[in-house]
């Protein structure tokens, strides 16, 4: 039986702003490294594998020990799990600041990353006990999923300022009064959820869902990066087993980490699933808008970063703009909608041009594919949480974000391999990407190469769109069928 405590909760609106905050300073903290990484290279003089190890631990720790921080908050209860571990991220910030090593860094990325993978799930739970109501809760998921994508839009601008005027440690400080903060106000105006005392975490499913996703997270970051076959595939095999074995557990456990009959729910796994292939194709194509930018059309970083922006303002507003059209349309239809307005989205890449009136129709791509699932987002996370026990909203919230993690790492091996392997045909080679064929071109200062390598580039974009526009049209069918059928 679930226990719910409320300790002087002044308004749910002030509630929702307090969980929002860890969230935009999140975002900040995902997208701000790569600005202060070469001030922090300089200074530090990292390896090679220290330098990846500073730019990706801290997204291996978020998506390794999301479900198991769901499942600790869950039986601790989520406001005391914010609380702490906002403290612990502000206390890892204030230490990677003034950082005098590579292993520093490291080390206190991975701690702001295992801290961030609580604080997120919790409260995306606690949204959905503050807002009973769905279509409130609806809207305050819009709100909140504003401020993470609001984060991630300003760190670039906020971490280019602050080493304007500062040094690269001063943008791990942002973290530390936004967690004083959330340290302070938690206790008055969030409530408290514990489930049943004593519930015991299995520390052996912990650790297999960690190295699990681990394992697969690395195994796909290796093949982006041209990693031997047979170490990739040999990790990703390792985390496949210890993925089934991990599975086959929880169901023969009292009290799993988390709980799979979830997605025997009507609706949620199918949600699950539009969630993960829309962050695959999302994240997969994420990779293309810059060097179509800069690389084909020939756009400085900072004109090509302004082309971005009106993508990032168009999910801004479609993840309000969905909740508001769900107080007057079913939400069935407006995700139906969104997920339509993600397949037109995609049509623009399938039809790229070299030259010409391409920078306008990847914007239009870019706007309609972010602006789609910014409508949709909200209700897939609210099919998911409303149907979990209050007890376990917390697991259900990880289950569903490690999902979308997950995806977006698998959509660049598969669309990058699928890019790839257009653009090797085009020019009839059999290694190299188009990253090499532009870095060749322009040492050779050769407009003849520099032409092929962006027509193949371009080619590649193009099925990669088209590929999209298929896999979309499925997911539409996988979000529709079943209710058709149903009925």
């Amino acid at each position: 039986m679930t226990t719910l405590t409320t300790t002087r909760q002044r308004s749910p609106r002030l509630a929702l702003a307090l969980l929002a905050l860890p969230s935009l300073l999140i975002a900040i903290d995902i997208s701000v490294l790569g600005v202060a990484l070469p001030r922090m290279s300089a200074d530090l003089r990292p390896s090679p594998t220290e330098l990846l190890w500073m730019n990706d631990i801290y997204g291996f720790m978020v998506g390794g020990t999301m479900i198991t921080m769901g499942a600790v908050g869950d039986r601790i209860g989520r406001r005391r799990l914010i609380v702490i571990c906002a403290t612990v991220f502000a206390i890892a910030s204030a230490v990677a600041a003034f950082s005098t090593a590579p292993w520093m860094i490291i080390a206190t990325r991975a701690v702001m990353g295992l801290a961030g993978a609580a604080i997120m799930p919790a409260s995306m739970a606690l949204i959905g006990q503050i807002f009973p109501d769905p279509k409130a809760r609806i809207s305050a998921m819009g709100a909140y999923m504003t401020c993470f994508l609001g984060g991630m839009a300003v760190a670039p601008l906020i971490g280019g300022v602050m080493l304007q005027y500062w040094w690269w440690g001063s943008v791990f400080l942002l973290g530390v009064p936004v967690m004083v903060l959330t340290v302070l106000a938690a206790p008055r105006l969030l409530p408290e959820s514990e489930a049943q005392p004593g519930t015991p975490l299995d520390l052996r499913s912990a650790a297999l869902c960690l190295v699990s996703i681990l394992s697969l997270v690395a195994a796909l970051k290796w093949a982006v990066n041209g990693a031997e076959l047979w170490r990739t595939v040999g990790l990703a095999v390792i985390g496949l087993v210890l993925g089934v074995v991990f599975v086959r557990r929880q169901h023969t456990l009292e009290h799993p980490l988390v709980d799979l009959s979830l997605l025997k729910q009507p609706g949620v796994a199918r949600a699950m699933w539009v969630l993960f292939l829309t962050a695959l194709l999302m994240g997969g194509t994420s990779i293309f808008a810059g060097f179509y930018l800069q690389s084909v059309r020939g756009l400085e970083p900072l004109k090509a970063a302004f082309c971005l922006i009106p993508s990032t303002i168009a999910m801004i507003a479609a993840s309000n703009l969905g909740p508001w059209l769900g107080h007057r349309f079913a939400p069935k239809h407006v995700v139906l909608g969104g997920l339509l307005v993600m397949v037109a989205g995609f049509v623009p890449f399938a039809f790229l041009p070299v030259g010409g009136a391409g920078i306008g129709l990847a914007i239009v791509g870019s706007v309609l594919t972010t602006a789609g699932i910014g409508a949709a987002f909200p209700f897939l996370m609210n099919d998911i949480i409303s149907h979990a026990p209050q007890e376990r909203a917390g697991s259900a919230a990880s289950l569903a974000q490690t999902a979308n993690e997950i995806g977006i790492a698998t959509g660049l091996v598969i669309l990058g391999s699928l890019a790839t392997v257009v653009y090797r045909a085009r020019l009839s080679v059999s290694d190299g990407s188009w990253v090499d064929g532009f870095e060749e071109a322009a040492g050779r200062a050769d407009s003849v190469l520099l032409g092929h390598v962006q027509t193949a580039f371009v080619d590649g974009y193009r099925a990669v769109g088209a590929f999209g526009v298929v896999l979309m049209a499925v997911i539409v069918v996988l979000y529709v069928v079943p209710r058709r059928a149903k009925a």
